[in-house]
């Protein structure tokens, strides 16, 4: 169902396939989603955030981008990195990663190289300032070290253009 989303999530699928692969692929399985992010707001006043089916969505709604992975294997893999582009019709939302014990990088320069979100500046001649949300091209996670039998989740939201 979530092909009907948006024809970028093939894309966004793929890429995952291919960026959480570690040094022998056929250890880290992993599994990508994209889901609706809905506030709940309940009568106590309090509020959560829910993730749901994201079947047909509307530009301006905010999704998630979900991938979870286990090692399968029998060996330790160290320093995997998991890298996600952020898909070219969505907006990446500032403070929305889920990093599950991983150091997480950015880019703004269709991936070719990461830093940290305080550290991605944009020099324009004598100015210099920081990168916004809308210039984030790639979100990346490094995990020094995913155990066997290990399991976790990764994400980032985005605003659909």
């Amino acid at each position: 169902m979530m092909f009907k989303v948006l024809p970028t999530s093939f894309f966004f699928l793929a890429a995952c396939a291919v960026a959480l692969m570690p040094a022998q692929a056929d250890v880290l399985l992993s599994s990508a989603s994209v889901e609706r992010v809905v506030l709940m707001e309940y009568e106590d006043g309090s509020t959560e955030t829910e993730y749901v089916p994201a079947d047909a969505v509307e530009p301006g709604q905010e999704l998630a981008y979900v991938v979870s992975f286990r090692n399968e294997g029998a060996e330790e893999e160290d320093s995997v990195v998991m890298t996600i582009p952020v898909p070219e019709d969505m907006i990446y939302v500032d403070d929305s990663v889920i990093a599950d014990n991983a150091a997480v990088d950015f880019s703004i320069d269709g991936g070719k190289s990461f830093a940290p979100r305080d550290d991605l500046v944009i020099e324009d001649g004598d100015n210099v300032r920081m990168a916004s949300a809308d210039e984030i091209t790639h979100v990346r996670w490094t995990f020094a070290r995913v155990t066997p039998g290990e399991e976790g989740m990764l994400a980032f939201h985005a605003i659909l253009n």
